[in-house]
């Protein structure tokens, strides 16, 4: 007798592409009934009894959680398989920890399917079936072959598989060439909010990149990827040149469309053995270095670093003028110079990070220095020479690091013959304006202070003095007060709430909040639900 599944989804085009995607009947399965809603899909259970459910997280009437927990509570015997778009992430860990068996990533793959069917029928099929028990083993057996290929593979890029070794013999009668490529890809550092995520979410995001980087290459041609320290590394073997770049743009896009999430790829050079990649492998590596000279979410080709020009006479003019302007000429003056000092700082790092910001350190720090030492009046108030280094080291593309040298360059040259009233005032609506369009992320005074370019114990002396109350107490405040909105006028759950005003622990979060207002949240909530609303 044939194991039974039963369909949800509130679009009939997935549902219709769900019972077309693998061949059930071959599986060993029949489905027995769709459903469009929850409500729909919780009678079905009951009067169907499926043995297996796969349904859509987000369903009318009835989400997949209520559905989860209704299955549970009532002891239906039933496997459930969510099926989850990625914003819906944070819904699919809560199904998992009501007993779901797995969930899938929109849009769904035959082989993420298979696999995740053949999990839930080695929870559900007795032993002495033995047709069955043979289907399980295979696929672990597959697995297990694609694990051992994956390895393989990592060894050849890495340069340490022998030739003379049965993977090596493997893959050169799977990539025949002739020419062969590594590229990698990573996820950008800004503008993806990662850091944040839980360790299961980064989990579940590797796993759907990896998934994205093989069937971009199974698009496009023969190869295999892997995934090592955050970068999904992928070799190709190809006839076409062009191919290696065309298919590292393919990558990017999908992950974008289907995750959005930035990532940047870099890609090696061509080379005419497997011996070689190795070679590709460390050239892609330093391809994607280049992010920060570059720019992010961008496909980056190796090209040979050209050798370092000795450019400290021009750099010591570059600066001897801007310190002469600043006294004596107009901000444009001082930008257009300011500028120049940068791109020659550019081109004398040579694709070197930590020398472009070492370099850049040196400049501004004798430049603030000698300003400091000229005629002109100046008001002080805490520029941060201390921490300039580190703080230009922070920005992640060298772009962005010449809008802060701007910032730090018109600060300084603002400060000559100012007012110290004026100057603070206009300080203290930048602080505030920072921190509001911030509050909801982790900051702290510290990086609140690198804006300012003041010094920590400074600027927490100048805020304080400026606002009538603490950094602390006014960030948690501006929290709060976010918290009381959302908690009034939407449905959001108090864990969301907590992580949309700044809180990764949602159990602080309901500290906090009680502490500031008498009550936990929900409890917060409840009351607004029984009086009727929080207008």
């Amino acid at each position: 007798m044939n194991v039974t599944v039963v369909l949800a989804d509130d679009e009939p085009l997935i549902l219709k592409g769900l019972s077309k995607l693998i061949p059930w009947e071959e599986q060993g399965i029949d489905i027995i009934g769709f459903a469009y809603d929850g409500k729909e899909l919780l009678e079905m259970i009951e009067q169907r009894k499926p043995d297996i459910v796969i349904s859509d997280i987000s369903m009318p009437h009835l989400s997949g959680i209520d559905i989860i927990k209704e299955v549970k509570h009532r002891e239906l015997p039933c496997k459930v398989i969510f099926v989850s778009a990625y914003q819906e992430f944070k819904y699919a860990r809560d199904a998992i920890a009501y007993g779901a068996v797995d969930y899938l990533v929109k849009p769904v793959k035959k082989s993420d399917l298979e696999a995740v069917l053949a999990k839930a029928l080695s929870l559900i099929l007795e032993k002495g079936e033995e047709d069955r028990r043979r289907s399980k083993l295979d696929l672990l057996e597959r697995k297990n072959h694609d694990d051992e290929v994956d390895g393989w593979v990592e060894q050849l890029a890495e340069g340490t598989l022998s030739e003379q070794s049965e993977g090596y013999r493997y893959l050169t009668e799977k990539l025949l060439g002739p020419l062969y490529t590594i590229g990698a890809a990573r996820i950008d550092p800004v503008g993806n909010d990662n850091e944040r995520w839980p360790m299961q979410t980064q989990k579940l995001v590797q796993f759907a990149i990896h998934n994205i980087v093989q069937e971009s290459i199974a698009g496009i041609g023969q190869g295999y990827s892997y995934e090592k320290a955050g970068s999904f590394v992928f070799a190709l073997s190809y006839e076409e040149p062009g191919l290696p770049v065309r298919l590292a743009e393919t990558i990017k896009d999908n992950i974008f469309k289907y995750l959005k999430l930035n990532v940047s790829v870099g890609v090696g050079e061509s080379v005419k053995q497997l011996s070689q990649l190795s070679q590709s492998r460390e050239q892609a590596e330093h391809a994607l270095s280049m992010t920060y000279f570059t720019g992010l979410h961008r496909v980056i080709r190796y090209r040979k670093p050209e050798q370092r020009k000795d450019r400290e006479k021009e750099l010591f003019i570059l600066q001897s003028e801007i310190i002469r302007v600043m006294t004596e000429g107009s901000w444009d003056i001082v930008l257009l110079k300011v500028k120049e000092l940068l791109q020659v700082i550019e081109s004398a790092a040579i694709g070197n990070r930590q020398l472009a910001v070492s370099t850049c350190f040196s400049a501004l720090l004798y430049i603030v220095q000698e300003v400091k030492k000229s005629d002109a009046p100046m008001s002080d108030w805490g520029f941060d020479i201390q921490h300039l280094q580190s703080r230009l080291g922070k920005y992640e593309t060298f772009e962005e690091m010449c809008e802060g040298v701007y910032d730090m360059m018109q600060l300084l040259f603002n400060r000559i013959g100012d007012n110290p009233d004026h100057k603070e005032q206009t300080m203290i609506a930048r602080v505030v304006q920072y921190i509001e369009q911030h509050y909801m992320e982790d900051i702290s005074l510290e990086s609140v202070a690198a804006v300012a370019f003041m010094n920590p114990y400074y600027f927490s002396s100048f805020f304080k003095k400026q606002m009538k109350r603490n950094f602390k107490q006014y960030v948690t405040d501006l929290r709060m007060e976010h918290a009381l909105s959302l908690l009034k006028h939407t449905d959001m759950m108090v864990y969301e709430i907590a992580e949309k005003v700044g809180y990764n622990n949602a159990r602080h979060f309901s500290d906090m909040f009680k502490k500031q207002t008498g009550r936990l949240p929900q409890e917060y909530k409840n009351a607004l639900r029984d009086y009727g609303g929080g207008d």
